[in-house]
């Protein structure tokens, strides 16, 4: 029983062409698939009528030669929709069937094939190919004007049909079957167009997913909604914070490294850091060769940016740190980090309208990467600014004044870790509850910024 079954799918499968529609692009493929439904079922319909007997000789020959026309135009246009000629299959279907339904209809007297005229105006809309728009609309017209001339000839103008003239009742077979077998095709194209319109919506809904999550990893959800709603972003002044990150040793492990292998390990920091920026409520900026830049406070003002920064940049230091033991132990080579961070007035936005990238400017940025430059390894460096905003916070080794590249003097501080009476018992890089009053109080606190 299931090896009968499963012939029966395998031979369905093959006479839809399903091996040849799952090669083709998407348009093309849709247009396979109904045509090839189509022609099925019509084959189907043939060799039901072609059996019934109609009780006249002459109706008997007329209605074969009719039917082998029929199967000449499915047969053809089913070997050419497997040649690939994609519109001519699909037309030639079309066309030959509409020419079998007016032969029937203008012949013989007992039919009731009228009823597919109906049915035949909604097909080429699924079987003809979107690129031929204008195919669709000259096509579904013809069966259009098949109904009105069949209502005008023999109920106005009291035509007769070819072979005689249509008795007072009509045979129950031939009723039903064209009654029902139109109905089924018109449920078939029905049920055929819902299904096409519940995929393309379906996959517009991915794909609009898609190209929204690929904004948001490119903007901040706020600016995001801005650009989509005013098609451009106000750039804005801000109080905060920012952070650069610098690998020591790069360029000389870069050497030793495979360019994938490189690649690879510079993902595995960067996409750590990336899951400490949703976490702490900061904003990734961009990277630069090994440098990972990042900033608080943007581009929704807050009271703690400065402490969220520096709680990312111990984090960032502690898997640093890991890293290294690990790699120790393997005897392979491993990156030492500088952290330096600055708290200062910036202006953010998006500028240009192609590659949209959300950046900052001022001389804050500049400071925050003299810190980093002017550190040390395994270290995260900060200025008096940030310094004066996190003291309550964290634990700090005052520098002195130090001289940056540019010979500017910055006061700078390391941070070492949270203050004894912030950390946790268990674990010393853990804030305790007084440490979440205390950022608890300052997130209450009216931002002026």
């Amino acid at each position: 029983m299931f090896r009968l079954i499963a012939i029966f799918k395998t031979s369905l499968s093959w006479l839809l062409g399903k091996h040849i529609s799952s090669q083709l692009p998407e348009k093309d493929e849709r247009v396979f698939k109904i045509t090839a439904a189509i022609q099925l079922y019509e084959f189907i319909i043939g060799f039901i009528f072609w059996n019934l007997p109609l009780n006249n000789p002459t109706y008997d020959v007329l209605f074969n030669y009719i039917h082998i026309l029929l199967y000449i135009e499915l047969i053809l246009s089913w070997f050419l929709l497997r040649k690939g000629f994609i519109i001519f299959a699909p037309v030639l279907l079309f066309i030959g069937t509409f020419i079998h339904i007016v032969l029937i209809d203008f012949s013989i007297p007992i039919s009731t094939i009228y009823l597919f005229y109906s049915t035949l105006t909604l097909s080429p809309f699924l079987i003809i190919h979107p690129s031929k728009n204008y195919l669709r609309f000259i096509l579904s017209f013809l069966p259009i004007a098949g109904l009105v001339f069949h209502q005008l000839y023999f109920e106005y103008w009291g035509g007769t049909h070819l072979l005689g003239v249509k008795p007072s009742t009509l045979r129950l077979d031939f009723v039903l079957g064209d009654s029902i077998f139109s109905q089924v095709l018109l449920l078939i194209i029905i049920f055929i167009f819902i299904r096409q319109a519940n995929r393309a919506e379906k996959k517009f809904q991915i794909e609009h997913e898609k190209s929204e999550k690929l904004l948001l990893n490119i903007l901040p959800l706020e600016i995001a909604k801005e650009l989509k709603e005013k098609g451009y972003s106000e750039p804005r002044q801000f109080e905060a914070t920012v952070c650069f990150t610098d690998f020591k040793g790069f360029t000389e492990i870069a050497k030793t490294l495979k360019p994938k292998e490189l690649v690879s390990e510079l993902d595995k920091c960067f996409t750590y850091f990336d899951t400490l920026m949703d976490h702490y409520k900061l904003e990734k900026l961009k990277t630069i060769g090994d440098s990972y830049m990042f900033a608080g406070g943007i581009p929704i003002p807050n009271n703690t940016h400065a402490v969220d920064t520096v709680l990312a940049a111990l984090e960032i230091q502690g898997f640093m740190n890991q890293m290294k033991e690990i790699k120790e132990n393997l005897n392979l080579p491993y990156w030492e980090l500088r952290l330096g961070i600055h708290t200062g007035e910036l202006i953010a936005g998006v500028i240009g309208e192609k590659k949209f990238a959300y950046d900052v400017w001022s001389d804050t940025v500049n400071t925050a990467s003299r810190c980093e430059s002017s550190g040390e390894i395994g270290r995260i460096n900060i200025s008096k600014s940030t310094y004066e905003k996190i003291k309550d916070f964290f634990e700090c080794e005052y520098r002195g004044i130090i001289t940056t590249k540019n010979k500017e003097f910055i006061q700078m501080y390391f941070v070492n870790g949270l203050l004894p009476e912030l950390q946790d018992n268990r674990n010393p890089r853990v804030p305790n509850k007084e440490f979440e009053k205390r950022y608890n109080y300052l997130l209450s606190e009216p931002n002026t910024k």
